[in-house]
């Protein structure tokens, strides 16, 4: 949930007027989000996987978006920058996009162990390792464009 709070606010950059409203929409769904799984008499484990993929995949097509050439891009990814500006960097997103759908994909289709040790949820956990140590280095280099410092 809150990978699609800080992918909304870096590529919509809302106005600050904007801004306490989206906090409520997000706050408010992660409470409503967590008050449904425990409150009821048993979890439903299948809402949540529906409710988390749903997110993923919000957060997906958002950050291959961002990802986009020039060319194809129709949001500006950059304010303070004119929209041709694109950082090599960029790029990585829409790979980590698409590693991290394949790496899903162990999830969402399991599958019987492999002579009874290795399975597809072992797989995913050890996919999701480098995944997120990559898309860590990629926020610090995104937050560190010097754009960002040139928004009023």
């Amino acid at each position: 949930m809150y990978g699609l709070y800080y992918t909304t606010f870096r590529i919509f950059q809302p106005s600050k007027r904007l801004r306490p409203l989206l906090d409520i929409v997000f706050i408010a769904a992660y409470v409503g989000h967590v008050s449904y799984l425990t409150l009821l008499p048993r979890f439903d484990y299948a809402y949540n996987i529906a409710f988390n993929l749903a997110l993923g995949l919000t957060n997906n097509v958002l950050w291959t978006l961002y990802s986009l050439p020039r060319s194809l891009s129709f949001i500006h990814r950059f304010p303070s920058r004119p929209k041709s500006y694109r950082p090599k960097f960029v790029t990585k997103a829409g790979i980590f996009v698409v590693v991290t759908t394949a790496a899903s994909a162990l999830e969402l289709f399991d599958f019987p162990p492999w002579r009874g040790v290795i399975d597809a949820h072992a797989l995913w956990h050890l996919a999701t390792v480098p995944i997120a140590l990559l898309w860590y280095d990629f926020l610090l280099e995104d937050s560190l464009d010097p754009s960002w410092r040139d928004q009023k």
